[in-house]
């Protein structure tokens, strides 16, 4: 199983690890709901350089990448950034991921352990684009700062403010003796920033914000917290809430489609749910009765009608009940429609709802 640099920092906070993605990362660092309070109040810092990461450069770089993905890559400018899905010809998700354009490349950040797969598809489509496709993964760090006070501990390292970035825009800057690429990035429904460092930077990098950030409510934040999060936001994960039998639509992700560009790979099959007005299936919230975790897979129903299944679950520590993402037919997907959960042979009312379940405020 794989480490990141930072596996004996990690372990001197304590951390508990666990396998996620074929990376041994932290869990938690033994206090789950001080992580979740400093992300909702304070700051998190947290590890995901287990995350994939791919560059692509060359003469036609954003010609070839126009024809394979969802979003409109043409219109981005140096320093801004997209989200946008890749597809299968059948319109079905290979991959989310986040699009940065640099000055002679662009550079992708997708889920863990999709790095290869992403990179096997681009040069089984390059055919004769000049492009190179580089996987970046392991010579890539990634670390986060998620929160209310993420842009108070990133002046306070920096020593200045910082231009106003909007969702996905970056910029670079020399910290540690070397290129950080900081970027805003809203991961938990609070104010947030990556940054992207090579290797030999970013124990620094690490240990810096951790020095910048005492009276600022920093905590390091496992991924399990993480998860608990995501799911507040209402974020939909590939591998959990999303797969390769998923359309995009009806996981409600329209900020990742231009209906406008030319065509791309799967394109026929989502202009054809936009003409036709709608998906079968859709992506909803659920608020559940009760203490029990529904687990992926447990099925939705209304009255003795199965209406869709669960894809994630987590108990909110701020709603105080249980929450979970899940597919359900449209003709139920209205927020108040009631349901039933089934969850070990037991029946649970459950509720749809709007998400996010908690409202942004680092958006």
């Amino acid at each position: 199983m794989k480490k990141t640099l930072l596996y004996d920092v990690h372990s001197l906070l304590g951390a508990i690890f666990d396998d996620f993605s074929g990376f041994l990362m932290p869990k938690s660092y033994n206090n789950p709901l001080e992580e979740y309070l400093a992300v909702r109040k304070g700051v998190g810092l947290i590890d995901l350089s287990h995350r994939g990461k791919l560059r692509i450069s060359g003469k036609e770089h954003l010609k070839f990448l126009q024809g394979m993905v969802t979003n409109d890559v043409m219109k981005l400018e140096e320093g801004k950034g997209l989200y946008a899905t890749l597809l299968t010809v059948k319109g079905k998700m290979v991959a989310d991921m986040r699009i940065y354009r640099e000055k002679e490349s662009v550079l992708l950040e997708l889920e863990p352990g999709l790095n290869e797969k992403v990179r096997e598809l681009l040069l089984k489509y390059r055919l004769s684009y000049k492009a190179n496709i580089e996987d970046l993964t392991d010579t890539y760090c990634l670390l986060s700062i998620q929160g209310p006070n993420s842009k108070r501990l990133l002046e306070k390292y920096l020593g200045k403010e910082i231009p106003e970035l909007k969702e996905y825009e970056f910029l670079k800057r020399e910290i540690v003796s070397t290129e950080v690429m900081i970027t805003r990035v809203n991961r938990t429904g609070e104010e947030g920033y990556d940054f992207f460092i090579q290797p030999d930077g970013v124990k620094l990098l690490w240990e810096s914000l951790i020095g910048n950030g005492r009276d600022l409510e920093l905590k390091p934040v496992g991924l399990e917290t993480m998860e608990t999060i995501r799911i507040e936001a209402g974020v939909p994960k590939y591998g959990v809430d999303m797969d390769e039998d998923t359309i995009p639509l009806e996981a409600g992700l329209l900020d990742a489609i231009s209906f406008e560009k030319g065509c791309y790979v799967g394109q026929e099959v989502i202009a054809r749910i936009k003409w036709r007005g709608h998906v079968n299936w859709c992506l909803v919230g659920l608020e559940i009765e009760g203490e029990n975790l529904p687990s992926k897979g447990d099925k939705i129903f209304h009255g003795e009608r199965e209406i869709g299944h669960i894809t994630s679950s987590v108990f909110s520590p701020v709603l105080n009940k249980v929450i979970a993402l899940g597919y359900i037919r449209r003709e139920f997907k209205d927020p108040e429609t009631k349901a039933i959960v089934r969850i070990n042979s037991k029946s649970k009312s459950a509720t749809v709802v709007r998400t996010p379940f908690l409202q942004s405020r680092g958006s």
